[in-house]
């Protein structure tokens, strides 16, 4: 461009910078747009070079943060210059201005499409620039066979292949189902070995994002990726750029990223130079000074380093080199007293994804006392959070108490955007590795008093659920919260979980004089006034459990409901609470009110919902590169290769690997609950039964980023094919991200039968093809009912004697699992299916049900007496049934609940 060419855009430029205030600015701007609008409004036209003035002097105020809203369509007409430097503006304001949806966009890809066949490789190049910036699905589907063409056809140059790469990958982003497959991709994998660097770095981002999509369409380049990176790192005569001593560093990061997609490979040989690649990289991060003997430079560790970093993300993904595992985790521990911020953060980060593998949990273990140093030192708040990171990924029984209570100190002094996050993850580290359920209780309770404003509800709930179902700790709990609530600067959630605790167990610590009913009551009215209309709400259902517990305190407790501020309170909950609670303990009847507000029973046992919670808080900044969906789809992996691994040959008896067998009995107990979850899919069933019928539905949730495809669910019976009849209704094939799918089941019980029915799922996810198979919630018991009339002791004794001894009596003596409770044990009766007769048995502790299994055959009688040793924590358990195989099935299911 000659030195005079566009004088007048160096003279604005020059007249903005000398103004001396923004309003001159502003005048000046407003002159020249004034000038600018007039010049194309003129009949007589411009030629190109006014128009590429004009248009230039357009591009400079909006990149000052004007609003430019005019002269779109003159810089579109430069595209269709002869001339490179007129050419050259009109794609660089369409790049700039315009967006993928402007309403020019059929103009803009009308001339690119254009210049893409033009024989001058100059405006290939410039149309590739404007696509690669705003192209979108329109333009995709326009241009992308050109595009195409481009890249793999042998005559274009370098640096338009390197274009054209880049082009596709903003086609792969915005359209990926119009990029082909079969001859292409072979042709487009095979570019990562062209001699030219710039293109091996822009198809290795190509190839990156397209096999993140399809990783079995591009399994071709984890061997083409694993050559290259051999000769780069290995081959001392290969070309290619060297960038303070370390051999093209960038590269190596994008080959790294491409393996990473692709579990480990099988051929002997290419594990061997995969292995050499690794161990380079390693090696070359362990050098202090270059090869060639000079004073090293702060760039030459960062390159080095930054390789390293790259590696440990394929090696955790490998996770099957425990040598090179524990020489990355103490190269990664030297880096946690140096001096740059960055370094530390990485350092940390890497040493969390090996605390997470399997193989080299120990060696990131090791540096748990300097990072736990370092958490109290640290000024930096995101390493801060990486340092927490890092404690979570390696606690373990031994150390939780130590890391706990590291963190808890933290909590106090932690930046106020961690402390969620923070709070998560002590309440999930203290239940997951919990030796003394007290220690939890008290490790929650201190969370509640040091950080409440930050203990989500999830939290509160868990430790709740906990208590409930843990009958060694709840007389510790009672006393504890109580305890805690003697603060009256106490915080809410502090009081919401006493109060619940209190209501349900506040009678395990009565008989003590400093925690009596009436101390009870005080207590938690004082801190009425002070609470949330919701939580009043939870106070009052906390008042009418304590006239249940406390007949003495039942008066006072009324004369609470009737006062004026309760009673007719302006909150609509706590008034409606008010009047059905004094109703209810107003009534007559005495039964009612112990049925009504007995003891909650337990919950059913599930994966902690703080999971969840942590989940949506935790940064997926590695998205972009599909490690996240890598993660869930090895997950999967995993599950079905445990399915798989427990085949056996067809002229055995079938053996199949249960994913839910695990505490799967307490289903007996209940109709709904969670099957099975994992990262990318959760199955939940809920069931209803009535006689011999039963309808069971199953809902499978896709809790991950990508569709799930090819999905088929097929129920059966694996023993007594006859017994159970189950009849299922068509299901769609995919379930979306986020969706939902139900099964519906339509149930038969033709016989007793003593296994579940097993339920197999076939998925695919990410283009990995996975087999679940579950037990499904069906039990023998599911079918009982009651008797149409109740028995008295003499019918039930002479039925039990017509039925006599073996075969059709069953006896189990069993230990218990929990303390003995007479309570929670005719409660377990009652939801198995019996109905408990009391003063039929002489000694009031011992239990006797009557039960009738539904089949289409026919009815079955069941009679039941259940004899509890507390001393000896035993159960004996005897039943008797008109059918032996019923009975046998019946009585061993229910002696697994004890």
């Amino acid at each position: 461009m000659p030195k005079d060419e566009m004088r007048g855009l160096s003279v604005y430029i020059s007249d903005i910078r000398a103004c001396k205030s923004s309003e001159a600015e502003l005048k000046r701007i407003n002159k020249e747009l004034a000038n600018i609008r007039q010049k194309f409004g003129d009949k007589k036209g411009l030629d190109g070079y006014g128009k590429k003035k004009y248009v230039c002097k357009l591009l400079f105020t909006f990149l000052l943060g004007h609003e430019v809203d005019f002269g779109h369509l003159e810089a579109v007409n430069l595209l269709s210059s002869v001339a490179f430097s007129e050419k050259q503006m009109g794609y660089l304001f369409v790049s700039v201005l315009l967006t993928e949806n402007s309403e020019l966009s059929r103009l803009i890809i009308q001339n690119c499409k254009s210049d893409l066949a033009s024989p001058n490789e100059l405006f290939v190049c410039l149309a590739l620039h404007c696509i690669a910036n705003v192209g979108g699905k329109e333009m995709a589907a326009a241009a992308s066979r050109e595009v195409q063409q481009l890249l793999v056809a042998p005559q274009s140059p370098f640096f338009v292949k390197k274009k054209a790469a880049l082009c596709l990958l903003r086609f792969c982003r915005k359209a990926p189902e119009l990029i082909p497959k079969g001859d292409f991709t072979a042709r487009v994998v095979e570019l990562i070995t062209s001699p030219d660097l710039g293109v091996v770095t822009a198809v290795a981002s190509l190839v990156l994002t397209l096999a993140n999509h399809d990783p079995t369409e591009y399994r071709a380049a984890q061997h083409i990726a694993i050559n290259r990176l051999h000769r780069l790192l290995l081959n001392a005569t290969e070309e290619g750029y060297t960038y303070y001593s370390a051999r093209a560093p960038w590269i190596v990061i994008k080959l790294l990223r491409i393996l990473e997609v692709f579990p480990f490979p099988t051929d002997a040989a290419l594990t061997e130079r995969l292995n050499e690649c690794l161990s380079t990289v390693l090696a070359n991060a362990q050098k202090h000074v270059p090869d060639s003997g000079a004073k090293p430079k702060v760039n030459f560790f960062n390159a080095n380093n930054a390789c390293l970093f790259e590696l440990v993300n394929l090696v955790v993904h490998y996770d099957n080199n425990r040598d090179l595992q524990v020489k990355i985790a103490t190269q990664l521990g030297n880096f946690l007293t140096h001096k740059e911020v960055n370094m530390r953060y990485l350092a940390l980060e890497g040493l969390a994804a090996i605390g997470e593998t399997s193989l080299a949990r120990d060696a990131a273990r090791k540096h748990q006392a300097t990072v736990l140093r370092l958490l109290k030192s640290e000024k930096d708040a995101t390493v801060q959070q990486r340092a927490v990171h890092m404690l979570y990924a390696v606690c373990d029984t031994g150390a939780v108490q130590e890391i706990v209570q590291s963190l808890i100190e933290f909590l106090e002094s932690a930046e106020y955007n961690l402390r969620e996050e923070l709070v998560l993850k002590i309440a999930i580290l203290s239940e997951k590795y919990v030796v003394d359920y007290s220690w939890y209780v008290d490790v929650i309770l201190k969370l509640l008093r040091i950080a409440g404003d930050y203990v989500v509800e999830e939290v509160w709930h868990r430790i709740i659920q906990v208590i409930t179902n843990r009958q060694d700790v709840q007389d510790y709990a009672a006393k504890t919260c109580y305890e805690a609530l003697l603060n009256p600067a106490a915080h809410e959630t502090m009081v919401v979980v006493g109060a619940y605790v209190l209501g349900e167990y506040g009678n395990l610590i009565a008989n003590d004089p400093n925690s009596s009913p009436a101390k009870q009551l005080q207590v938690l009215q004082s801190h009425y006034p002070l609470l949330s209309a919701a939580n009043r709400a939870h106070l009052l259902t906390t008042y009418v459990k304590l006239s249940n517990l406390f007949p003495e305190m039942r008066q006072q407790i009324q004369q609470i409901f009737q006062s004026p501020n309760i009673r007719q309170s302006g909150d609509a909950e706590i008034q409606q609470r008010a009047n059905e609670y004094l109703q209810l303990a107003l009534l007559t009847n005495p039964s009612v009110l112990p049925a009504v507000l007995e003891e909650m029973p337990p919950y059913a046992e599930r994966e902690s919902s703080i999971l969840a919670k942590l989940d949506k808080l935790r940064d997926v900044t590695d998205d972009t590169s599909g490690r996240k969906q890598r993660r869930q789809v090895k997950v999967l992996e995993q599950v079905s290769a445990a399915a798989v691994a427990a085949a056996v040959p067809a002229q055995t008896a079938p053996v199949v690997a249960i994913a839910n067998a695990d505490g799967f009995e307490r289903f007996a107990l209940t109709n709904s609950g969670v099957l099975y979850e994992n990262p990318v899919i959760q199955i939940g069933a809920k069931g209803e039964f009535s006689g011999n019928m039963g309808r069971l539905t199953i809902f499978f949730g896709n809790r991950g980023q990508a569709p799930i495809t090819a999905f088929s669910a097929r129920a059966y019976m694996a023993e007594a094919p006859n017994a159970l009849r189950i009849q299922a209704k068509p299901i769609d094939p995919t379930i979306p991200p986020g969706a939902q799918l139900q099964l519906v089941l339509q149930l038969d019980c033709a016989a007793p039968f003593a296994e579940p029915p097993v339920l197999d799922v076939n998925l695919t996810y990410q283009s990995r093809s996975v087999l679940l198979t579950l037990k499904l919630p069906v039990f023998v018991n599911k079918f009982f009912g009651p008797l149409p009339t109740p028995l008295g002791a003499d019918e039930f004794f002479a039925k039990w004697n017509q039925l006599g001894g073996p075969p059709r009596e069953v006896r189990h003596i069993v230990k218990s699992k929990v303390p003995i409770d007479i309570g929670h044990m005719r409660s377990v009766l009652v939801d198995f299916g019996f109905s408990v007769l009391d003063g039929v048995d002489p000694n009031g502790n011992n239990a006797v049900g009557v039960a009738i299994l539904h089949t289409s055959a026919g009815q079955i009688g069941a009679l039941l007496r259940v004899e509890p040793n507390p001393s000896a924590q035993m159960y004996r358990l005897t039943m008797r049934m008109s059918s032996d195989v019923a009975c046998q099935c019946c009585c061993n299911l229910l002696a697994s609940l004890f």
